[in-house]
C-alpha cells in the first residue's frame, strides 16, 4: 500500500518534533495527553533550547496549535508568544546544552526533554 504524502503542516510539525531529538512517534503519547485534556486548560508554556534543536517546533507539534497570535521579542534570545487562550515563553541560551518544553495546565504539568517526557500532577 502506498503511503500518503504528508501535508506541509504535518511535515513541519514532524520536523519540529524531531528537532529536539525525539521522534514524532515518541512524542505522540505526550501530544495525546494534551489533546485529551489531561492537563486541564493550558495556561502557560515554556520552550527553551541550547545549541541546535528546535524546541519551538516541538511545542507546536505537542499543542497542535495554530501559529501564535503575536510574538514579542525581548532581546537576548527571549520572546513571548501569545496563542488564543494562553502564552508561551521562548528562550534560546546558546551556551547551554539542554533544551526542553514545559506545558502548564490547570490540572497537571507536562515536561518534555531529549530523554523523554513526564506528567506531574493530577490525571484527568
Amino acid at each position: 500500500m502506498a503511503q500518503q504524502p504528508l501535508s506541509r503542516r504535518a511535515f513541519l510539525l514532524t520536523a519540529g518534533a524531531a528537532g529536539i531529538g525525539m521522534t514524532k512517534a515518541s512524542l505522540t503519547p505526550a501530544r495525546e495527553l494534551v489533546r485529551s485534556g489531561a492537563l486541564g486548560r493550558i495556561v502557560f508554556c515554556r520552550a527553551f533550547q541550547g545549541d541546535g534543536g528546535d524546541s519551538l517546533g516541538a511545542l507546536q507539534f505537542l499543542l497542535d496549535a495554530p501559529s501564535p497570535v503575536s510574538v514579542t521579542q525581548h532581546g537576548a534570545g527571549r520572546a513571548t508568544l501569545r496563542y488564543p487562550g494562553f502564552i508561551a515563553s521562548y528562550e534560546i541560551a546558546p551556551k547551554r546544552q539542554e533544551y526542553g518544553i514545559v506545558i502548564c495546565g490547570s490540572h497537571a504539568t507536562l515536561v518534555v526533554k531529549r530523554d523523554g517526557w513526564r506528567m506531574f500532577g493530577e490525571e484527568a
